[in-house]
């Protein structure tokens, strides 16, 4: 019998399904991460004679940048070329007549040479962190909220686009709606100079994305944000971000993967990122 090979968005009738397809390979995801990643982008799936073979989701920010994440195969359908096909058909929605459009992604390290046959490359690395509690001492660096949430949602977004290289806002408003905390530094003119989320995450919480101007101020919002944590505490920091990742160590935290952040469409990620201390998911960048 023919084998009947079809690609199609996924809406809430198939949460059901992604969330079963996603759960086998290992992922757990709160009710609120699955909300934000079904509304925030395009989720597709690849459906193999009637079943839920493959998924995938893109995220675009505005022209600068699309994110590609969630990317999974079910675990008896691997190594079938089924993945290959789905990802070449979402990234086909996003190239235009000028070319490649910019899409990045992080992948697990043994996955990218699958991504580099699509013309994605290296372009840095990400570090999965925990710890059951924090122990951030207050440093001397005085964290503010604005009186007005209006106000924090305004800062967050400006922030992050800058530190990001794309706009998120969007993305961010959805985000901030669930978030346990926001958190915006101010200087002393009242001017904002960085600010944090934390998000539940399965049975304790994620922080990020975090937008500081030095070590100093991630490690206060670090604090700041999960203080009261109840759990553990998830945070995903680029590689480059060498100093404040040895802060962490040294402060409890313990390493729980590396993965590979990838571009394709562009020499390197836009933004100053040398502000941007933690992504907020690996699937949303």
């Amino acid at each position: 019998m023919a084998t009947q090979w079809v690609v199609s968005r996924l809406g809430e009738a198939e949460r059901g399904k992604w969330t079963e397809m996603v759960e086998s390979v290992g992922w757990r995801f709160d009710p609120a991460e699955i909300d934000l990643f079904f509304a925030a982008g395009d989720v597709w799936g690849a459906w193999l004679d009637g079943e839920l073979a493959a998924v995938a989701a893109v995220y675009r920010y505005g022209e600068q940048l699309a994110w590609m994440g969630n990317v999974a195969v079910a675990p008896e359908m691997q190594r079938k070329g089924i993945g290959t096909k789905l990802i070449d058909h979402v990234l086909r929605t996003l190239d235009g007549e000028d070319g490649e459009a910019r899409v990045a992604l992080v992948a697990r390290r043994e996955l990218a040479p699958l991504y580099a046959r699509f013309g994605f490359r290296s372009v840095g690395e990400l570090v999965r962190l925990e710890a059951d509690r924090v122990l951030v001492p207050y440093l001397p660096q005085e964290p503010l909220t604005p009186g007005e949430s209006g106000d924090v949602a305004e800062v967050a977004c400006r922030l992050d686009g800058h530190a990001f290289g794309a706009d998120r806002t969007s993305l961010l408003r959805r985000v901030m709606r669930v978030a346990d905390k926001v958190i915006a530094v101010l200087d002393e003119t009242g001017a904002a100079q960085g600010i944090g989320l934390v998000l539940p995450s399965g049975r304790g919480m994620r922080v990020g994305p975090i937008v500081a101007q030095n070590d100093i101020m991630a490690l206060n919002l670090m604090h700041l944000l999960a203080e009261e944590a109840e759990g553990p505490v998830a945070i995903d920091v680029p590689a480059e971000r060498a100093s404040f990742v040895h802060r962490l160590r040294k402060l409890g935290f313990e390493d729980r993967s590396s993965s590979v952040i990838m571009l394709r469409g562009a020499a390197r990620l836009p933004g100053h990122r040398q502000h941007l201390y933690a992504l907020l998911r690996p699937a949303l960048g």
